[in-house]
């Protein structure tokens, strides 16, 4: 028969538990590799120094802040991540069209690509998918969206 703990054991480890988690505005160093679903690799730095991460300042993908929030120190985590959890869906309404006159000639290829600026002064980055007698569609989604990312998460330090 096994023996339960005391209700007040309890909160003892979840006080502890809270003790651990990661809250915003934490430093840390983290060891990542990121790649395709299917393997294809998009980038790591496994092999490099680790990169120093602040917790909740947004400048990591989503789904990869919440799983870097409930690691511990020296733990290491492989999963994937749907579109919604990475760099979101594909959204039909990124897909704009540009009349070819206002494109530089080097442009007027499928799978050229763009930088401008968008409404707000913001860099803005497009592929050109489809040309057509008058213009050229171009998509401004992230190259990763819709894309299921599959990663590997290294906490090597809280600081």
């Amino acid at each position: 028969m096994v023996r339960l703990p005391a209700r007040n054991d309890l909160k003892n480890i979840t006080a502890i538990r809270e003790e651990n988690m990661i809250a915003d505005g934490t430093p840390v160093l983290i060891h990542y590799t990121l790649a395709l679903k299917n393997g294809d690799p998009i980038e790591s730095n496994m092999d490099e120094d680790p990169l120093e991460y602040i917790i909740g300042s947004g400048d990591l993908i989503p789904g990869l802040e919440t799983v870097l929030a409930g690691m511990t120190e020296g733990e290491e985590v492989s999963g994937v991540l749907t579109p919604e959890e990475g760099f979101g869906l594909s959204r039909a309404d990124a897909f704009i069209e540009i009349p070819r006159e206002e494109l530089p000639e080097e442009a007027q290829q499928e799978g050229a690509r763009l930088q401008g600026s968008g409404p707000n002064g913001a860099a803005i980055e497009g592929v050109v998918v489809k040309l057509k007698s008058r213009c050229a569609v171009v998509d401004f989604n992230h190259p990763l969206a819709g894309k299921h990312l599959a990663y590997t998460l290294r906490l090597v330090e809280v600081r």
